[in-house]
């Protein structure tokens, strides 16, 4: 799938990051350094994807980049490589990485609209810098055993080159950082236990973010700079490939043809020769501008033509002659729309109108209904759908998380432009009217809910009823509507004939096990008060027929309040995307 409009291009992205990655150190009242440092935004699968822009250097491997950077890695390093490989096209083979290419590594996966900056492709994060320098120079440096006549200046020359050199300026500093005890340079005694630093320290990349701007050693240091200590070692990078001549990249195809081989997933061939081998016979030319070829990762390839003949040879005899290509006629004329449904009857995957893809995630489960679909080459399932105009269209916060679900979900508009999971104007999580009731006791909860609701709840209510000929009084709680419908909830306070005989006296009673959940306490609740309601309600996301669309279906109830707003309570744990459809609809939520 292309990438969102709004993304940047990789080139152009390059350029401004080398400027804007800087970062920037500010220090607060306690001495701790506190770094900016910008973070690129890219588009993968239904996520926003917070990515570090990185140079590899030499002797750098891949594993070693991949094992400090990031959330993603550490949880699912599967998921991670999909989503490298996916991020840096250019890459073609993770293990062979050359000094100074360009690269985004994926740290985390984030939610649409959750960070400052995130429309533009680049956030800025600022983070404490907690990295100590003398472990690091430490961590470079062996333990020495003073001898008798060992002088600092004698170990260090030997090491760092003359006294008074440059170099032998570096090495008294890390001699320094690693020997903090060492007070006074001139006086060290036999036996006595130093670090000297490793000399190569210096060829480290990370070598010069040790120094602040004066040429002093930091106290700290970017804890991202911190070098591995591990014993694994770099596998050998190739040099550097000579630079290939530039030259302008083809223009894509255009034309309807083009924008259904864009939908549907293809590559489509539409310029220069395609030469079909013959036993016996020159090499079969066909001319792609003529009859353009769809190819896909697996299956058949396509090869279109308006008048049934491919090179004035009956489409028929063509195939028979080769029969991984399958001639599809198609009228010049056609729409992007006839396209596409002809390219799903020649691929034999129409399916049935009704056919579904289902997945169930936290109490939700979603039902995908489109015109076509297929599985797509990196095993998601694509989804096709027209619709009339852009008011119809699936909203931005649905279509990812249902990508996130592998269900890629695309729709065309009369005109053949596409609409597909990305950048948009939605403004994410403005929804206001979210009421949370915390896991309580069945009587608390009950509380909570009356009040959430609006009801009047009266606890330890005193109330007679007429039972074996005499008025009994006793105690329960009284829980009412705006409207006036009265039930009393008992939490097994009420024994014996009581129960049978307040309901004679025409008073509902609901009582509450311990067992019961929230779910059904809610339910008998409603209907004792004579609320109608939909239990597990079905929404559609987009505002068009359920015959090619995605219905929502929350574990809960859905009703509608004395001010005709409609409320949802439920259990269920639900996504952003989930929410924000609500509030579209104008559905206020309480959840528990």
């Amino acid at each position: 799938m292309r990438q969102p409009k709004r993304q940047f291009t990789q080139g152009w992205m390059w350029l401004i990051l080398m400027a804007a990655l800087a970062m920037i150190h500010t220090t607060d009242a306690f001495g701790s350094s506190l770094v900016y440092k910008n973070f690129v935004v890219r588009y993968d699968r239904g996520w926003d994807i917070l990515c570090e822009p990185y140079v590899v250097k030499k002797n750098d491997w891949v594993l070693k980049i991949f094992r400090q950077k990031g959330e993603i890695a550490h949880k699912d390093f599967r998921d991670f490589l999909g989503i490298f490989k996916r991020l840096n096209p250019h890459i073609k083979d993770t293990d062979l990485i050359r000094p100074g290419q360009g690269i985004d590594i994926p740290l985390r996966k984030i939610e649409h609209g959750s960070m400052p900056g995130q429309e533009l492709g680049v956030v800025t994060i600022p983070f404490v810098s907690l990295t100590d320098v003398t472990k690091v120079v430490k961590q470079h440096s062996h333990r020495y055993t003073v001898k008798k006549g060992d002088t600092i200046s004698k170990l260090l020359a030997s090491k760092y080159g003359a006294y008074g050199t440059k170099s032998y300026r570096e090495g008294i500093k890390l001699f320094k950082a690693a020997n903090p005890q060492v007070t006074d340079l001139n006086k060290i005694y036999a036996r006595q236990k130093l670090y000297l630093p490793d000399p190569g320290i210096r060829e480290k990349s990370w070598y010069t973010a040790m120094y602040d701007d004066k040429g002093n050693l930091r106290q700290k240091m970017d804890q991202n700079q911190v070098p591995e200590t591990g014993e694994e070692k770099p596998t050998a990078i190739p040099k550097p490939l000579p630079p290939k001549p530039s030259r302008k990249p083809a223009a894509p195809p255009k034309g309807k043809l083009a924008e259904a081989a864009e939908f549907v997933g293809g590559r489509l061939q539409a310029k220069g020769t395609y030469y079909l081998p013959r036993e016996g016979e020159p090499d079969f030319e066909l001319d792609l501008s003529k009859h353009p070829t769809l190819e896909f990762g697996k299956g058949p390839k396509l090869i279109f033509t308006p008048d049934n003949t491919i090179m004035e040879m009956d489409k028929d005899a063509f195939q028979s002659n080769w029969p991984e290509m399958k001639p599809l006629s198609v009228e010049k004329n056609a729409t992007t729309e006839q396209y596409i449904s002809a390219i799903f009857e020649a691929l034999e995957e129409q399916g049935e109108p009704t056919e579904e893809l289902i997945f169930e995630n936290q109490g939700v489960r979603v039902a995908v209904r489109a015109k076509w679909v297929r599985a797509g080459d990196q095993g998601q399932q694509l989804c096709i759908t027209p619709i009339a105009d852009p008011g119809q269209q699936t909203p931005e916060s649905i279509r990812r998380y249902i990508e996130q679900n592998g269900i890629v979900i695309k729709e065309i508009l009369p005109g053949g432009a596409t609409i597909e999971a990305g950048p948009g104007n939605q403004s994410r999580h403005a929804i206001k009217n979210i009421l949370a009731i915390p896991q309580t006791s069945q009587r608390e909860f009950v509380v909570t809910m009356a009040k959430t609701l609006g009801f009047s709840y009266v606890p330890n209510t005193s109330i007679t009823f007429p039972y074996a000929g005499i008025q009994v009084q006793a105690f329960a709680n009284l829980l009412s509507t705006k409207s006036g419908q009265e039930a009393l909830v008992d939490f097994g306070d009420l024994y014996g004939d009581a129960v049978t005989a307040i309901g004679q006296s025409g008073l509902k009673v609901v009582q509450i096990t311990p067992e019961e959940s929230y779910d059904s306490i809610v339910q008998k609740l409603f209907s004792a008060l004579s609320i109608d309601f939909e239990q597990h309600p079905t929404l559609l996301a987009a505002q068009r027929s359920a015959e090619y669309n995605i219905a929502i279906t929350i574990s809960g109830l859905l009703y509608a309040n004395d001010e005709n707003q409609r409320i949802l309570l439920t259990g269920a744990d639900l996504h952003s995307a989930v929410t924000d459809m609500l509030s579209d609809q104008g559905i206020d939520v309480v959840v528990w």
